[in-house]
């Protein structure tokens, strides 16, 4: 077969010669050398591959996350958070799949501890012959592309992550919801990020947790100990506070509310740090005010030093399809930091006594001035720290863990949050 279209690419470059169509022999030898040239390279780091995990998965539970987001993202997201939690759990190796979209640049495989690697996705194929010591094997994937994986990779066990609605997600369509159900059935447990979420699912699922997103508590209750980062200690200071907010701003995010308060406070600071993800903040006019101010996207072991300098951490975002089924990150992460919080009335945050929502722009205003006043309250940053502590990302690793092993078919919610439900959520 090789010999076979080896001759036929000779004859198309001769035939090309022959009829002078110089630049299609070009383009035809151009794309062998490059076909060429990713086959050596494959075979070089397969080699590389089989070198460095040789008898790493031995009697291990080996976790495999197919390629989402890069590991280098500048935000760190529930897969890398998952991945880490993992790793940190006895006798367990996590193979962290990245397809090098724009931030990774893994050869073969890249190590971040003992515990916890880096592959590069095109070398999935052979994984399964090096993982087959392992104790047992499990995948886990949230974006329902990656459900070509499962054949690939055969794992003992599947998680399906439900993270968000499916109308979120790029290249949204048809197909994305029927790869959707048939994980629904195929996944041995279905762990979905926001109790609309389950809802929607706890039908249709062979076995489903609700298990929010959650916050790094160690890296980010260090953030009274980090110095503030420059460019955000300079604007600050002309300010008697600052509101701020981290993460995607985009279309969901309400500028309106932000331009208002922002008029009726002018010595109020907003302080908004984040990618500009569709355009819409440049959009909205907000920036026209002298105390509303803009900073890119930061690294994520930059952020405490942003936070650092919030005397009250926000999460202004419209109320809609999308942010009804949101487990915002960041707001564990404010907690952690012990940072008085103002969310909109989003049901994932209205679980938490420690976090404040407001209803209206008006009701927005005198919740920010009471929590301003409050912000030193020993009672409310003690209610912080405590639920920053009960919403880690090792406490949802341990939880989903437990229903992988004695999965139950999907029921209503149970979670019980040791600080209690101190509002009722609408629509669940």
């Amino acid at each position: 077969m090789f010999l076979t279209r080896f001759f036929r690419f000779l004859r198309r470059l001769a035939s090309h010669l022959a009829h002078l169509r110089f630049a299609a022999f070009l383009r035809e030898l151009g794309a062998a050398l490059r076909r060429l040239s990713l086959s050596l390279r494959s075979v070089l780091n397969a080699g590389t591959l089989r070198r460095q995990l040789a008898g790493r998965a031995q009697g291990k539970r080996v976790i495999v996350f197919p390629p989402t987001l890069d590991w280098d993202l500048p935000l760190f997201q529930r897969p890398q958070q998952m991945a880490r939690a993992y790793s940190e759990k006895e006798d367990t190796l996590v193979l962290y799949l990245t397809a090098n979209h724009a931030h990774d640049r893994v050869g073969a495989l890249l190590r971040v501890s003992d515990s916890l690697w880096l592959v590069n996705a095109s070398l999935a194929r052979f994984l399964p012959a090096l993982l087959r010591g392992a104790r047992e094997t499990v995948v886990s994937l949230s974006w329902t592309v990656n459900r070509r994986y499962v054949p690939l990779l055969r794992p003992d066990k599947l998680i399906y992550e439900y993270i968000d609605e499916l109308e979120i997600f790029d290249g949204y369509d048809e197909q994305m919801r029927r790869d959707h159900l048939a994980l629904l059935r195929q996944a041995d447990l279905t762990v979905c990020t926001a109790a609309r979420l389950y809802a929607q699912v706890r039908g249709a699922a062979h076995a489903a947790l609700y298990s929010p997103n959650a916050g790094d508590y160690d890296f980010f209750s260090r953030t009274s100990r980090t110095a503030a980062a420059p460019e955000a200690a300079a604007v600050s200071e002309a300010y008697r506070f600052t509101l701020g907010y981290y993460g995607a701003l985009a279309e969901w995010f309400d500028y309106g509310l932000v331009a208002a308060a922002a008029d009726a406070h002018a010595d109020w600071l907003f302080l908004l740090v984040g990618m500009d993800y569709d355009g819409s903040l440049r959009r909205s006019g907000v920036l026209e005010r002298h105390n509303v101010r803009w900073i890119p996207p930061q690294p994520y072991a930059r952020l405490p030093s942003f936070l650092r300098v919030f005397d009250l951490a926000l999460i202004p975002f419209l109320l809609n399809e999308v942010t009804l089924s949101t487990s915002p990150v960041k707001l564990f992460e404010y907690m952690a930091a012990r940072k008085p919080i103002l969310c909109s009335r989003m049901p994932e945050c209205m679980r938490y006594r420690s976090v404040e929502t407001y209803a209206d722009p008006a009701d927005f205003l005198r919740k920010a001035a009471d929590l301003l006043e409050r912000r030193g309250d020993p009672a409310l940053l003690d209610l912080l720290d405590a639920e920053a502590r009960a919403n880690t990302w090792g406490a949802r690793a341990d939880e989903i863990l437990c229903a992988l092993e004695s999965p139950l078919p999907a029921a209503e919610p149970t979670r019980r949050f040791p600080l209690g439900d101190k509002k009722a959520i609408p629509g669940i």
